[in-house]
């Protein structure tokens, strides 16, 4: 029988999404910091600064309530958990010094502090610690998931960095960024909870679609937050996608709707990578205007609901309703 929204459980908090695997996420947790120690003291100062900046952990918690849900949480599910959070942490230092960056999390980003040089490199060295973890589990399978995954979000970085400022971008060009830089990790996370719970290949794939269709949902959100969210809960300034020239789906779907008139400030803003000749309050009335919000809200909710039936296949369990209760939580979330 097929999993609806109506047959999830009642909307709880993350923290009770996390308690199932609270003691393994704890593990993860310290063998992260652990990973994150170099002879170079500048690396070390930025792996504590990023290790304590925390974040929801969502990715290794991804990985632990996949495998907790199909079988029992190893040694190797710990170190993955590691590895997917330090790959996570190595793109958001990339992002930071390519976007210019000067916050993440409510705090100053690493860019701003160590500067973009040191930055670049702390990111690098944290992919090569990533996989130097991933390697001693002898695992090429494992191995494998990995390259792919990290070959598909540079080529996302890339592909992004092509279509900065084009207000003719298409909403399929969008998404398949969208699977490119965040999807595919969420994916990627779920099916490694498969791997190492020693599942077929089948339950792989159908774990990978789970976390992929999650993902998608998570960056429709985060797309719209940025238009819609409270700066201090959000944590960095709102509007900082269009002033970087990026062009997500509400304004993909806002373009599409709006006269040829507010096209024209759309594309000033683009234009000046700023709000000065329009006020972001202008912005913000356009896209209320046209059901925006409503508008992504929708397709973020059909790709939970497509995650959602992916779980059919699991037993009941604490994990598999922790698992039932992300796409929700993800898509009314409001940072």
């Amino acid at each position: 029988m097929t999993m609806k929204s109506s047959d999830t459980p009642a909307m709880i908090s993350w923290l009770e999404v996390l308690e199932p695997i609270r003691l393994e996420l704890e593990l993860v947790e310290k063998k992260f910091r652990a990973e994150l120690v170099s002879p170079v003291p500048a690396v070390t100062s930025i792996g504590k600064y990023l290790q304590v900046s925390g974040g929801k952990r969502l990715r290794p918690a991804l990985l632990l309530l996949a495998a907790k849900a199909l079988g029992e949480v190893s040694s190797s599910a710990i170190a993955l958990g590691a590895v997917v959070e330090m790959i996570h942490t190595a793109t958001l230092v990339h992002d930071d010094v390519i976007d210019g960056a000067n916050l993440r999390r409510g705090r100053p980003s690493t860019n701003s502090r160590w500067g973009n040089h040191t930055s670049v490199l702390a990111g690098d060295w944290l992919y090569m610690q990533a996989f130097s973890l991933a390697v001693k589990e002898r695992n090429f399978h494992v191995l494998d998931i990995l390259i792919e995954l990290t070959q598909m979000m540079v080529e996302g970085e890339l592909l992004q960095w092509a279509m900065i400022g084009r207000i003719d971008l298409t909403e399929a060009e969008h998404l398949d960024l969208v699977d490119r830089k965040t999807a595919g990790l969420f994916g990627a996370c779920t099916r490694l909870g498969a791997v190492v719970a020693g599942q077929d290949s089948q339950t792989e794939e159908t774990m990978a679609r789970f976390g992929r269709n999650l993902g998608m949902a998570f960056q429709l959100v985060d797309d719209l937050l940025d238009f819609t969210a409270n700066e201090d809960v959000l944590g960095k300034p709102v509007g900082s996608d269009l002033r970087e020239g990026k062009i997500t789906l509400p304004l993909i779907h806002l373009l599409d709707r709006c006269s040829a008139a507010e096209q024209a400030l759309i594309a000033k803003v683009v234009e000046e990578r700023a709000f000065q000749t329009v006020a972001w309050e202008d912005l913000q009335d356009l896209i209320a205007r046209y059901e925006t919000p409503q508008k992504v809200k929708q397709q973020a909710r059909a790709y939970a609901q497509e995650a959602l039936q992916c779980l059919d296949l699991l037993p009941d369990s604490a994990f598999k309703k922790s698992l039932a209760c992300l796409p929700d939580l993800v898509v009314n979330r409001q940072h």
